[in-house]
Protein backbone atom coordinates (compact mmCIF):
# COMPACT_ATOMS: atom_id res chain seq x y z
CA UNK A 1 0.00 0.00 0.00
CA UNK A 2 1.50 3.01 -1.15
CA UNK A 3 2.21 5.76 1.58
CA UNK A 4 -0.36 8.69 1.73
CA UNK A 5 1.30 12.33 0.42
CA UNK A 6 2.67 14.73 3.21
CA UNK A 7 3.01 17.88 2.67
CA UNK A 8 5.13 21.06 4.16
CA UNK A 9 3.78 22.91 7.34
CA UNK A 10 4.41 25.89 5.02
CA UNK A 11 2.08 24.37 2.21
CA UNK A 12 -0.84 24.30 4.59
CA UNK A 13 -0.54 27.50 6.05
CA UNK A 14 0.00 28.84 2.55
CA UNK A 15 -3.22 26.83 1.02
CA UNK A 16 -5.74 28.58 4.24
CA UNK A 17 -4.52 31.98 3.69
CA UNK A 18 -5.06 31.70 -0.05
CA UNK A 19 -7.97 29.95 0.85
CA UNK A 20 -9.36 33.09 2.65
CA UNK A 21 -8.39 35.37 0.54
CA UNK A 22 -9.99 33.74 -2.66
CA UNK A 23 -13.06 32.39 -1.07
CA UNK A 24 -13.41 36.38 0.55
CA UNK A 25 -13.21 38.10 -3.12
CA UNK A 26 -15.49 35.10 -4.74
CA UNK A 27 -17.98 36.14 -2.08
CA UNK A 28 -17.60 40.00 -3.33
CA UNK A 29 -17.50 39.16 -6.84
CA UNK A 30 -20.45 36.65 -7.10
CA UNK A 31 -22.56 39.19 -5.12
CA UNK A 32 -21.14 42.39 -8.01
CA UNK A 33 -22.09 39.10 -10.29
CA UNK A 34 -25.27 38.75 -9.21
CA UNK A 35 -26.39 42.78 -9.82
CA UNK A 36 -24.28 43.45 -12.60
CA UNK A 37 -23.40 39.84 -14.63
CA UNK A 38 -22.37 41.80 -17.80
CA UNK A 39 -20.24 44.89 -15.76
CA UNK A 40 -16.69 44.88 -16.99
CA UNK A 41 -14.13 44.32 -14.61
CA UNK A 42 -12.10 46.81 -13.91
CA UNK A 43 -8.13 46.66 -14.15
CA UNK A 44 -7.53 46.76 -10.52
CA UNK A 45 -9.61 43.67 -9.88
CA UNK A 46 -8.36 41.51 -12.62
CA UNK A 47 -4.79 42.25 -11.61
CA UNK A 48 -5.94 41.08 -8.48
CA UNK A 49 -7.63 37.91 -9.54
CA UNK A 50 -4.39 37.33 -12.08
CA UNK A 51 -2.25 37.74 -8.92
CA UNK A 52 -4.50 34.98 -6.69
CA UNK A 53 -4.49 32.17 -9.30
CA UNK A 54 -1.09 32.47 -9.99
CA UNK A 55 -0.44 32.43 -6.10
CA UNK A 56 -2.94 28.94 -6.39
CA UNK A 57 -0.79 27.71 -8.78
CA UNK A 58 1.08 24.76 -6.53
CA UNK A 59 -2.33 23.59 -5.60
CA UNK A 60 -3.37 22.94 -8.99
CA UNK A 61 -3.84 19.43 -9.69
CA UNK A 62 -2.10 19.90 -12.85
CA UNK A 63 -0.48 22.85 -13.39
CA UNK A 64 -1.21 24.80 -16.61
CA UNK A 65 1.54 25.61 -18.44
CA UNK A 66 0.48 29.41 -19.10
CA UNK A 67 -2.21 30.69 -16.39
CA UNK A 68 -5.71 32.09 -17.71
CA UNK A 69 -6.38 35.43 -18.12
CA UNK A 70 -8.95 37.14 -16.24
CA UNK A 71 -12.02 37.21 -17.61
CA UNK A 72 -13.91 40.36 -19.17
CA UNK A 73 -16.68 40.47 -17.00
CA UNK A 74 -18.37 39.62 -13.56
CA UNK A 75 -20.04 36.62 -14.53
CA UNK A 76 -17.21 35.40 -16.20
CA UNK A 77 -14.58 36.27 -13.31
CA UNK A 78 -17.31 34.64 -10.67
CA UNK A 79 -16.58 31.42 -12.80
CA UNK A 80 -12.69 31.40 -12.59
CA UNK A 81 -12.68 32.33 -8.73
CA UNK A 82 -15.02 29.44 -7.95
CA UNK A 83 -13.45 26.80 -10.26
CA UNK A 84 -10.10 27.67 -8.57
CA UNK A 85 -11.53 27.37 -5.30
CA UNK A 86 -12.28 24.11 -6.38
CA UNK A 87 -9.18 22.99 -6.81
CA UNK A 88 -7.83 24.65 -3.64
CA UNK A 89 -11.16 22.57 -1.82
CA UNK A 90 -9.55 19.37 -4.20
CA UNK A 91 -6.37 19.66 -2.96
CA UNK A 92 -7.09 19.94 0.65
CA UNK A 93 -9.10 16.58 0.54
CA UNK A 94 -5.86 14.99 -0.91
CA UNK A 95 -3.50 15.88 1.56
CA UNK A 96 -5.91 16.29 4.58
CA UNK A 97 -7.86 13.69 7.05
CA UNK A 98 -9.93 13.16 10.33
CA UNK A 99 -8.08 12.69 13.05
CA UNK A 100 -10.12 10.79 15.61
CA UNK A 101 -7.28 11.38 18.39
CA UNK A 102 -7.74 15.18 17.98
CA UNK A 103 -11.19 14.85 17.17
CA UNK A 104 -10.63 17.73 14.05
CA UNK A 105 -9.34 17.24 10.11
CA UNK A 106 -5.99 17.53 9.55
CA UNK A 107 -2.96 17.98 7.61
CA UNK A 108 -0.88 15.58 6.57
CA UNK A 109 2.26 16.57 7.52
CA UNK A 110 5.71 14.80 8.97
CA UNK A 111 5.34 15.13 13.10
CA UNK A 112 2.71 15.79 15.28
CA UNK A 113 -0.49 16.57 13.46
CA UNK A 114 -1.45 19.89 12.19
CA UNK A 115 -5.35 20.64 12.44
CA UNK A 116 -6.65 22.81 9.53
CA UNK A 117 -6.93 26.19 11.14
CA UNK A 118 -9.49 27.93 8.88
CA UNK A 119 -12.52 25.22 10.06
CA UNK A 120 -11.72 26.77 13.68
CA UNK A 121 -12.46 23.24 15.33
CA UNK A 122 -12.77 22.42 18.67
CA UNK A 123 -9.99 20.89 19.95
CA UNK A 124 -10.58 18.98 23.37
CA UNK A 125 -8.91 21.04 26.53
CA UNK A 126 -5.33 20.11 27.46
CA UNK A 127 -6.27 18.51 30.92
CA UNK A 128 -3.86 20.59 33.77
CA UNK A 129 -2.89 17.76 36.14
CA UNK A 130 -0.73 17.93 39.36
CA UNK A 131 1.78 15.96 40.51
CA UNK A 132 -1.15 14.06 42.51
CA UNK A 133 -3.11 13.92 40.15
CA UNK A 134 -5.97 16.38 40.75
CA UNK A 135 -7.19 18.61 38.37
CA UNK A 136 -5.31 22.15 38.26
CA UNK A 137 -8.35 24.10 37.19
CA UNK A 138 -10.94 22.86 39.67
CA UNK A 139 -8.11 23.71 42.34
CA UNK A 140 -7.56 27.57 41.19
CA UNK A 141 -11.18 27.62 40.72
CA UNK A 142 -11.71 26.99 44.38
CA UNK A 143 -8.72 29.78 45.38
CA UNK A 144 -10.58 32.05 42.98
CA UNK A 145 -13.87 31.60 44.42
CA UNK A 146 -12.37 31.60 48.49
CA UNK A 147 -10.57 34.66 47.53
CA UNK A 148 -13.69 36.45 45.68
CA UNK A 149 -15.79 35.51 48.97
CA UNK A 150 -13.14 36.76 51.53
CA UNK A 151 -13.17 40.35 49.30
CA UNK A 152 -17.33 40.73 49.68
CA UNK A 153 -17.32 39.40 53.47
CA UNK A 154 -14.65 42.02 53.96
CA UNK A 155 -16.88 44.80 51.74
CA UNK A 156 -19.89 44.09 53.56
CA UNK A 157 -18.14 44.77 56.47
CA UNK A 158 -16.91 47.55 55.88
CA UNK A 159 -20.36 49.35 54.62
CA UNK A 160 -22.13 47.63 57.61
CA UNK A 161 -19.87 49.92 59.57
CA UNK A 162 -20.26 52.70 57.73
CA UNK A 163 -24.09 52.46 57.80
CA UNK A 164 -23.92 52.00 61.71
CA UNK A 165 -21.63 54.81 62.78
CA UNK A 166 -18.65 54.98 64.96
CA UNK A 167 -19.52 53.21 68.57
CA UNK A 168 -21.20 55.09 70.81
CA UNK A 169 -19.42 55.89 74.13
CA UNK A 170 -20.69 56.24 77.27
CA UNK A 171 -20.45 59.90 78.73
CA UNK A 172 -18.85 60.62 82.03
CA UNK A 173 -21.56 60.41 84.46
CA UNK A 174 -18.95 62.82 86.74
Amino acid sequence: MPALPQISHFLAERHESLWLRLSALHKDICAIAAKKPEAPVGNTERATVEGLISDCRPFLKKPADRLPVAAQNFAGLAVQLGQVLAALEDFENRHAFWDGKANCRCWRVAGAALPVARLRQAVPPFELKTFKGRDMREALAKLMNAKESRVYEAGFAAGRAARLGPPDVDQDPF
